[in-house]
């Protein structure tokens, strides 16, 4: 099997189809930093899944970037016996194929999965921490591109196809630096005071039941501890920083 390739969600969900001149003649496809995508190593925490019968697995992980969607039709015993012992939310790691949907007005990218397995929080840290450096990599062979004129086909098409200029290659690289500051030990974090946080997770985990504590909910409850909608809303987005709570719908949370 070929070596898998590492890429945010934030950036993979931008790939488009690779013309062939760039991408040869197995079907891959192409991100705005010059990544050339067909067998994917990923992960993240596993927020969804649905399998419909036998015939269709859906499923989507959530890095600190975005979402990958993943998919399979008809997957095999073993993976389906991974999937089912796995309950969202939960770190997961991904293998998976870099497809592209059909059949609709706007195809987006997804993941024809291969294999899923769940993994602690140093795992998907680990993997933060290298797809960041080989974004890093990336970007920098992209940024001496766009001065020189040449480079790897892959960046040239990239280059070519999306208009990449110097903005986008720092927003990318921008997304690498948030993703890095949620892995733990990162400085830079936001400066919740630890009881305010920790008491915010007390209050999410024990409210949250099936559906999830809705923001104002969540802020009446700890006013009764004296903190305020300011300190709940900081705490809050710590949370979701360090994957200790999700948001299942907007402004609702449940913990991890």
């Amino acid at each position: 099997m070929e070596g898998a390739g590492r890429i945010f969600a934030g950036e993979y969900c931008r790939a488009r189809y690779a013309r062939a001149e760039f991408a040869g003649e197995r079907p891959a496809l192409l991100t705005p930093g010059g990544m050339m995508c067909r067998l994917l190593f990923v992960a993240g925490t596993l927020t969804e899944k649905e399998q419909n019968t036998a015939d269709l697995f859906y499923g989507r992980v959530a890095d600190p970037t975005g979402v990958f969607e993943l998919r399979k039709v008809r997957p095999d015993t073993g993976l389906q016996a991974a999937i089912s012992g796995i309950e969202p939310p939960a770190f997961v790691t991904v293998i998976g194929q870099a497809r592209m949907t059909s059949g609709s007005a706007d195809p987006s990218p997804y993941l024809e999965v291969h294999e899923v397995r769940e993994v602690d929080r140093r795992i998907r840290d680990t993997w933060i921490i290298r797809t960041a450096e080989l974004t890093g990599d990336r970007l920098s062979l992209m940024r001496k591109a766009i001065r020189s004129g040449t480079g790897s086909d892959e960046i040239i098409g990239a280059i070519a196809e999306f208009q990449v200029g110097c903005p986008d290659i720092e927003h990318l690289a921008g997304m690498a630096c948030r993703a890095l500051s949620q892995v733990a030990g990162i400085p830079g974090k936001d400066e919740t005071r630890p009881e305010v946080r920790e008491k915010v997770l007390s209050i999410i985990r024990e409210s949250a039941g099936k559906r999830g504590v809705p923001l104002d909910e969540l802020i009446g409850l700890a006013g009764k501890y004296g903190i305020d909608e300011k300190g709940v809303r900081q705490a809050v987005r710590t949370l979701l920083e360090e994957d200790e709570c999700y948001q299942p719908a907007r402004e609702v949370y449940k913990p991890l």
